[in-house]
């Protein structure tokens, strides 16, 4: 028989591990025989009943040997609030530090995003500030590697190519948007705005493309 395992929480829930249903054969006058089990209680603080369960249930040793040698069948965690709690002040330094990264993270996102959108208007007249634009979507696409946040990142390239459009550099803008939308549609549950700026922009390149042919034509019939 496996050793059932049950913790009994501050609020008096009951919570049970390896338990199965326990056969109750009749005995002779036809009614259930008592199958109550052997218990033994530990009445322990969370922390310390945390590293009982895990050695029940993971290490058989144990297990084994209470139920060999003292016919333990039951293993019943009390849990009681501890004397002292227990404070994990490195773990607490470590993500107070990753926390306020995140957060100046974001505020430099900002600050770039509004830097780049200023640019990239500029950018519909002047190539240099086309180019600045970009080397800014460049900047957010690092920083968005750094997050581990794909959507950002989609979202970074396809800036970037706005800026590849704006300098004619229509061929490497096309594969860009393209990628970014494969990538919208298999995430389009998460993220629909994502999707809606690959359209957007992909509008945008095919007016480029259609003005780029107007002008050869154009230029063709001059000849």
């Amino acid at each position: 028989m496996t050793l059932m395992v049950c913790v009994c929480d501050y609020w008096q829930h009951r919570h049970y591990y390896n338990r199965k249903s326990i056969q109750q054969p009749a005995n002779a006058t036809g009614k259930a025989k008592d199958t109550s089990l052997r218990r033994m209680l530990l009445q322990l603080d969370a922390i310390t009943a945390n590293y009982w369960l895990r050695e029940l249930l993971q290490q058989k040793v144990l297990s084994e040997k209470l139920q060999r040698e003292h016919g333990v069948q039951m293993v019943w965690l009390s849990l009681c609030p501890p004397e002292r709690d227990t404070i994990d002040y490195k773990w607490s330094d470590m993500l107070a530090h990753t926390i306020w990264e995140h957060i100046e993270v974001e505020h430099l996102m900002s600050w770039l995003s509004t830097l780049g959108g200023g640019f990239s208007a500029l950018g519909e007249q002047f190539e240099r500030c086309a180019k600045t634009a970009g080397k800014i979507s460049l900047q957010q696409l690092t920083i968005g590697m750094r997050l581990g946040d794909p959507f950002l990142q989609a979202r970074c390239k396809l800036y970037f190519s706005i800026s590849l459009i704006q300098r004619g550099q229509l061929r490497q803008a096309k594969h860009l948007i393209r990628a970014q939308y494969r990538f919208a549609l298999q995430h389009k549950e998460f993220d629909q705005r994502l999707m809606r700026m690959c359209l957007g922009i992909w509008l945008r390149l095919r007016f480029e493309y259609e003005e780029r042919r107007s002008r050869r034509e154009s230029g063709h019939y001059r000849h």
